[in-house]
């Protein structure tokens, strides 16, 4: 399960921005995805933004809380409206963490519920609709120079400091992209929708006619250049993957906990701070990986997606997730695998079917062992493709298949013997 969460000021980020060809105000059918992309991003904003607007059940911001309220309406209209286009056995899975979201919304509930009833409906909902929760290539940051400057620097600024020559004539102020606490909260999928959309009632235009899907998704990711100032770059880490999905869609503070893993397992200390920074890194210059590099990544993160469900008592959720990330992601590998070395497909399954039970029996602590047993059995995987460290296992039936080709190939000299004989 995926969290797509993690942007406090988004309304803040897109009512300001202005284009005289933009298409304010279209309807929701009428952009990628429609209705469902729509009840993804509102999703994303409510579950992000309402924390301020209430706490401890008292209303902190009265206008920030009208708004999610009008949202959390929205919102239960939209899904009413997609009811027919949902498969029917997904419709519960999403229905009941929505139903949950509106009600929580109304009564003033915690905000951290909230979160989680989004977090638990969005990636149902990507997944029902088949939508695209991140690019197809890998986002090229600097093309969108341009395009931020005819688009967004007359309000966020050319440094993305929120002081444009319009700034001074809106309220809400510009956001600021140079805002490190903010950015590192958010998430370029949220911008993506948000630039693909429009905001209603909002100066937010949707781009989607006048910019393609590549060009949206190039300028969510250019916004993390304006983070980064002119600091002095962090040394890689070196062993530091993070896939384009989780780049897409986890903010910088959900994955600095894998680039902090990573930097102590080559001898590297980095505070949060500095990992986050890393990420925004990333996000500035995103890597080029393979594809099994890609998956791995993605399984690597899921693992760590699932200890947070373990934590938090999901444990369905958890194994949900697991077993998909292996279905999706790990499968495709095995035939690859098993050519160099089986025992690790063997260990990762194993280990896949340990986690399961002890879920199912409910002892967190060996699932959170086993977990920990699992992602180091992705990262010998990742070498083992790599061709790195250690020799060829093929296996018994590696073996077997080897003689085989063997015994064949001495079958074929044998005959080109003796044609050889013949001719003499």
């Amino acid at each position: 399960m995926l969290r797509f969460l993690g942007v406090t000021f988004l309304v803040t980020l897109v009512s300001v921005a202005t284009r005289a060809s933009g298409a304010a105000g279209r309807e929701p059918s009428a952009v990628p995805g429609g209705n469902a992309s729509r009840l993804v991003f509102l999703l994303q904003y409510v579950g992000s933004d309402y924390g301020a607007a209430v706490a401890d059940g008292a209303i902190v911001d009265e206008s920030e809380y009208r708004e999610n309220r009008d949202f959390a309406t929205q919102i239960a209209d939209l899904l009413e409206r997609l009811r027919p286009s949902i498969p029917p056995g997904k419709m519960a899975a999403i229905e009941t963490p929505v139903r949950r979201l509106v009600e929580l919304v109304g009564a003033r509930g915690d905000a951290r519920l909230v979160r989680d009833a989004a977090e638990s409906a969005i990636p149902r909902l990507v997944e029902a609709f088949e939508l695209r929760a991140f690019p197809r290539e890998r986002p090229e940051p600097a093309r969108a120079r341009g395009l931020y400057a005819e688009n967004c620097a007359v309000c966020h600024g050319e440094g993305g400091g929120g002081d444009g020559p319009r700034a001074k004539d809106l309220d809400p102020s510009p956001a600021r992209f140079t805002d490190r606490t903010r950015m590192s909260e958010t998430a370029p999928y949220v911008f993506y929708n948000a630039i693909t959309l429009g905001v209603e009632n909002t100066a937010m235009a949707s781009f989607s006619d006048s910019l393609s899907d590549q060009q949206r998704w190039n300028l969510a990711f250019y916004l993390w250049t304006f983070t980064l100032g002119n600091d002095v770059p962090l040394e890689a880490v070196p062993s530091a993957v993070v896939s384009l999905r989780d780049l897409s869609t986890r903010s910088s503070r959900e994955l600095a906990p894998e680039i902090l893993r990573h930097a102590a397992a080559v001898g590297r200390t980095l505070d949060t701070d500095d990992a986050e920074r890393w990420v925004a890194e990333l996000r500035a210059h995103p890597p080029t990986l393979s594809d099994a590099e890609e998956r791995l990544a993605r399984v690597r993160q899921d693992l760590a997606q699932s200890v947070f469900l373990v934590n938090r008592g999901k444990l369905e959720e958890a194994v949900d997730l697991v077993t998909d990330s292996y279905l999706s992601e790990f499968e495709p590998l095995e035939a690859t695998l098993d050519q160099r070395d089986t025992r690790v497909r063997q260990r990762f399954e194993q280990g896949l079917v340990d986690f399961r039970a002890a879920l199912r029996r409910g002892d967190q602590r060996s699932a959170l062992a086993t977990a920990k047993e699992l992602d180091a059995t992705v990262d010998r995987a990742a070498e083992v493709l790599a061709g790195r460290r250690g020799g060829l296992h093929v296996g018994a039936l590696g073996w077997w298949m080897a003689a085989a080709s063997a015994f064949v190939a001495l079958a074929l000299v044998r005959r080109w013997v003796g044609k050889r004989a013949v001719v003499r």
